[in-house]
């Protein structure tokens, strides 16, 4: 016979299913925030420049962040950042974004912030994001379960991190009380896990970036009572240069708190909604600050109150500024506050709407659906760089019969001048042209280096404008006196093959060629093809860059030691 099987103790299937309910409440907490996040469109402002998240439509880019300047308005817009996953939350101050990105899975569980700002090229007139094609990289937040949002005020970004539940059911997290709890003890490993040293326990908290310490988050304790809170919303309000945090949270889901820092302390009052009402923002605008919330009933919309008070003693009051009924807008939907107003979006079938309200009146201006126009972009987009391409064409064409003249072999004993010597020459005629591009884009050099590394067409007209001033000084010294200032000081000279300087047809045909091969500098490898080292410019002026007459006296093992040259 077959020994009856032992019963299961009592305080272990206790323990199991507290686990699965723990479990089960759990998933539906992630899921009831899923269901809310996926109907609001992610969309931030720094007054003028607004940030709006769109489905990006590609497996590399499923999401795009759209940029629009509110002094030209809704009707234009242009892509400046691509993003492979959506993010749980954005923010804005001033020219600067700031994204969240969600945790990869369990096991990594840190949130990714990244950062970029905007900024617009003088002479075109666009914005584009810096740096270019990549992002600023912040430490990571903190590892907590939920993220209630992040603001950002002049000081930079602020997140606020919702309890645990584990917290808010009044269990404690003290080792020492929970040897003799099998409950406690069961979770304690899996609730601690992941969870950074700075977070206050699981009672919910602020994290803020803030000097000297910017290379890591630190805690900022959140207000009496935010430990029982299950939403919350994050904005910034007050005059600007003055911006201050505001929280909107609630421990029922049906009353709610407003918490304001001001000097660091927390102020706390009730807030008056009117039932049914559900907070989903906090926006800065001209008027004071605006609470929008979206409407619980069937009639559905968005409702935006200003939030009054007289001094800091008192409880807010509400003021309403404008009802938007559901027939106007529809899920997702967000509002953001502008230089030029309030705006609120929504996102159809057909894309991005935009519905402007007046923050005086709350009016309703006419939906507008902005126009994208971002597009990729060359350097034949610079007018400049095509009037110099086309010109060097037909110069060339047009001086043939006079080029034609000159010698076509090098004659014998040209000396080329070596690579690191033109090399040498190209930096030290760059030097003008940089300084000058500092002063007139008013950049700072690491920006001004940027724009040669990033690659990016739009950010690249600093090099550009550096390119043209350094040619045309060096290509003006060439015609004039056969060499640039780099040529001068290194030992060198442009000649013709026959050692002569050859004609000032020929040099200034090669200054206009020479610029070409600067702007697109794969042409300069045709230097190493040639054995007196002559690249595009010199073959088609028949010149060549040579050792100066007077630079003879440099011993001639340390020239045949140096390397064929690149074109300069």
């Amino acid at each position: 016979m077959m020994a009856s099987k032992s019963p299961r103790p009592l305080w272990l299937s206790f323990i199991t299913a507290w686990i699965t309910m723990a479990v089960l409440h759990a998933g539906a907490v992630v899921a009831a925030a899923a269901d809310e996040s996926e109907s609001v469109v992610l969309a931030a402002s720094g007054g003028r420049h607004v940030f709006v998240l769109r489905p990006g439509g590609t497996a590399a880019a499923g999401y795009e962040i759209m940029h629009l300047d509110a002094e030209v308005g809704p009707a234009v817009a242009q892509i400046v950042a691509r993003l492979p996953r959506k993010p749980e939350a954005i923010t804005a101050a001033g020219d600067r974004c700031w994204i969240v990105l969600p945790p990869f899975d369990a096991v990594r569980q840190q949130r990714e912030v990244v950062s970029f700002r905007m900024t617009m090229q003088p002479a075109t007139k666009v914005w584009f994001a810096e740096p270019a094609g990549r992002f600023d990289i912040l430490p990571v937040l903190p590892k907590e379960p939920v993220l209630g949002g992040i603001t950002a005020t002049e000081d930079g970004p602020f997140a606020v991190m919702l309890p645990s539940q584990r917290t808010a059911r009044g269990i404690s997290r003290d080792r020492r009380s929970s040897l003799n709890d099998p409950i406690a003890a069961a979770t304690e490993t899996d609730e601690t896990d992941g969870q950074s040293v700075d977070a206050t326990s699981g009672q919910g908290a602020g994290f803020v970036i803030v000097p000297p310490e910017r290379w890591r988050w630190t805690t900022l304790a959140m207000p009496d009572g935010f430990a029982n809170a299950v939403k919350a919303v994050v904005g910034v309000g007050g005059e600007s240069g003055r911006l201050r945090s505001f929280v909107a949270w609630t421990s029922d889901d049906a009353s709610w708190d407003l918490s304001e820092l001001i000097d660091g302390h927390w102020k706390t009052s009730r807030l008056p909604l009117e039932p049914g009402l559900r907070p989903f923002a906090i926006i800065q605008s001209e008027g004071g600050v605006v609470l929008a919330s979206e409407t619980a009933s069937e009639a559905g919309g968005v409702t935006l109150d200003y939030i009054r008070r007289r001094d800091a003693s008192e409880s807010p009051t509400l003021l309403r500024l404008s009802q938007i009924p559901a027939d106007r807008i529809e899920k997702p939907f967000g509002v953001v506050g502008t230089s030029m107003g309030l705006w609120v979006f929504d996102l159809d079938a057909e894309g991005l709407r935009i519905l402007p309200v007046d923050p005086l009146s709350g009016g309703l201006g006419a939906s507008v659906s902005p126009v994208d126009e971002t597009r990729e972009r060359s350097l034949l987009d610079y007018p400049w760089t095509g009037i110099v391409m086309i010109s060097s064409l037909v110069a060339a064409i047009l001086l043939r019969p006079i080029i034609e003249r000159a010698p076509r072999e090098p004659a014998a004993g040209i000396r080329p001048l070596p690579i690191p010597r033109r090399l040498a020459a190209l930096c030290i005629d760059f030097i003008p042209g940089a300084m000058m591009t500092v002063l007139v884009f008013k950049i700072d050099p690491s920006q001004f280096v940027e724009s040669f590394r990033s690659g990016d067409p739009e950010a690249a007209l600093p090099a550009v404008f550096a390119i043209l001033v350094t040619a045309t000084i060096a290509g003006i010294a060439e015609v004039f006196f056969a060499r640039s200032i780099g040529k001068a000081l290194v030992g060198g000279r442009v000649s013709s093959l026959d050692g002569s300087p050859g004609s000032k047809v020929q040099r200034g045909l090669r200054a206009l060629l020479k610029l070409v091969v600067l702007l697109l500098p794969p042409l300069g490898f045709l230097v190493l093809i040639d054995p007196f080292s002559r690249g595009m410019s010199e073959l088609l002026s028949r010149t060549c860059v040579t050792v100066r007459a007077s630079a003879d006296a440099i011993p001639a093992d340390s020239v045949e030691n140096d390397s064929p040259s690149t074109e300069d």
